[in-house]
């Protein structure tokens, strides 16, 4: 009774884990007294045995066993200390809920005992039992049951105390529920977004919260959003809806080449006035009270390099945009986030082979044009999407099985064309099922299912660094179960195929 006390206090972890089968082992004690004279037995008249038994789960609710027992039987003037063998073949109807710490069942069957290794005969028990969930797979179990034979003198009753284990390969973990797996899940125990990796993404753009400088908006600059596509921020944007440069925060270069020829017409026109004495003439001067320059407009530029000082982010070191830049790229160093490479204004200084926008070092395919809002790579064309969405539905499997049928490697072979022509995709492949045949059994299906299809794809020629799967079992469906189209849209194997 301790035992069943302290064991019910744990919290049920894993009822049903994704592998069915389990062994089990108890202690048993034995009254034909009690059966047959129908008198109470005492302490005497009990003998003891033991149990190993295999034990698989049809589902959730059915389970079926196959019990070895041993033990001695003692009977008042009849049998005393007379050793037993016997197998038996039961099946247990479980009374299982969703969180519940115990989970009681009864059970039925039939079995054959041999006595002193001579003589057998058939014995039907019934009875009744509970299971006490103390670990992820380990439970304690507590049994009682009347054992009928034929034979006279051989009614039984038996109760049995011992533990429970399962066996075998358990289904992914996922500590957090947001359907990405721990060992790719970057924060295993926040739910989070499969874009960004399993960790909190609030505006679903794939950059997570803690990288997100703007978390609430989806953008594709640091997670901001960059309504004129120039790789600034909109935040950072002195001009947001006119395409600019970093030097001039986002804003286009507004003195031309016409502008500068103006200025100099006027300077060496002797009837205006200058009152500054620098050469530039009032009407032009921008700063007509103090000497400056003619590159400068008239105004005071203290390092030489044609910004002047009012304007200059740094007045007292040369460059060619006010500051020093290094690489000559036209970025000065101190924004150039790529300050010892030679890029573009629009990449933010950083190399971007592919001209795209996207700056190499945030650019997921390097050599191949695409948009920020695809993290520099291109866009599947509408028919390649189509193809993705059908492709649920058009792989097909054996009955019941994760082998595949012949119809399906067109269109796995037309994933695989789509994986190699866009080397900078990854592709998730994720296995669904019906409810029918059980949670467990459907979990390790759509798992081999998903898995059918990963083996395909890389014999094909994707890297395997290119392809990920996973089994949900019956855990996402998008149609009910109820009906037969229904369970059709629910059995089936969906490509994502994303850039990350």
């Amino acid at each position: 009774m301790a035992i069943l006390l302290i064991a019910g206090s744990f919290s049920a972890n894993a009822q049903t884990p994704a592998d069915p089968n389990a062994l089990g082992f108890k202690v048993l004690f034995l009254d034909y007294y009690s059966a047959n004279e129908g008198e109470s037995a005492t302490i005497d008249n009990i003998s003891t045995g033991y149990e190993i038994s295999y034990l698989r789960s049809v589902n959730q609710y059915l389970d079926f066993g196959v019990p070895i027992r041993f033990g001695v039987i003692d009977f008042k003037n009849d049998i005393d200390n007379e050793s037993i063998v016997g197998i038996d073949g039961v099946f247990k109807g479980k009374f299982y809920r969703e969180g519940m710490p115990a989970t009681p069942y009864i059970f039925a069957g039939g079995g054959y005992v041999i006595e002193n290794m001579e003589d057998g005969h058939f014995q039907a028990p019934i009875g009744v039992g509970v299971n006490f969930n103390i670990w992820e797979r380990a439970f304690i179990n507590a049994q009682a049951a009347y054992r009928f034979s034929p034979i006279e003198n051989r009614n039984a009753l038996e109760l049995g105390v011992g533990f429970i284990m399962g066996i075998g390969k358990t289904g992914p973990k996922d500590k957090d529920k947001d359907g990405v797996p721990d060992d790719i899940d970057k924060c295993p125990e926040v739910v989070g977004s499969k874009l960004a990796m399993g960790c909190p993404d609030s505006d679903n753009d794939g950059v997570a919260d803690s990288e997100d400088e703007c978390p609430t908006e989806a953008g594709a600059v640091n997670g901001c959003p960059d309504g004129d596509e120039d790789g600034i921020a909109d935040k950072d944007d002195e001009c947001p809806e006119e395409a600019g440069v970093a030097e001039n925060n986002g804003c286009p270069d507004s003195m031309d080449d016409k502008d500068k020829m103006d200025g100099e017409d006027n300077m060496d026109d002797p009837s205006k006035k200058d009152s500054d004495g620098d050469g530039v003439t009032d009407d032009i001067d921008e700063c007509p009270d103090s000497a400056g320059t003619v590159q400068s407009k008239g105004c005071p530029d203290s390092d030489g390099d044609g910004v002047p000082d009012k304007n200059d982010p740094c007045p007292n070191a040369t460059g060619p945009n006010g500051c020093p830049d290094g690489d000559g790229d036209g970025v000065a160093d101190k924004d150039d986030r790529c300050p010892g490479l030679s890029g573009s204004i629009a990449a933010g200084g950083c190399p971007d082979t592919d001209n795209d926008g996207v700056p190499d070092p945030s650019d997921k395919c390097p050599a191949t044009f695409g948009p920020a809002s695809n993290f520099g790579c291109p866009e599947l064309r509408s028919d390649e999407k189509e193809l993705l969405n059908l492709a649920a539905q058009d792989v097909q499997f054996d009955n019941n099985k994760s082998s595949l049928k012949p119809s399906s490697y067109s269109v796995l072979n037309q994933i695989a064309d789509i994986m190699l022509k866009y080397p900078g995709y990854k592709v998730s492949i994720a296995g669904h099922t019906d409810i029918i045949g059980g949670t467990r059994h459907n979990q390790v299906l759509s798992e081999r299912r998903a898995k059918a299809c990963y083996d395909y794809i890389l014999s094909r020629g994707v890297p395997s660094n290119r392809i990920s799967y996973i089994g949900y079992g019956v855990t996402q469906p998008i149609a009910t179960n109820k009906t037969a189209e229904g369970r059709r849209k629910n059995r089936r194997v969906e490509f994502n195929l994303y850039v990350n």
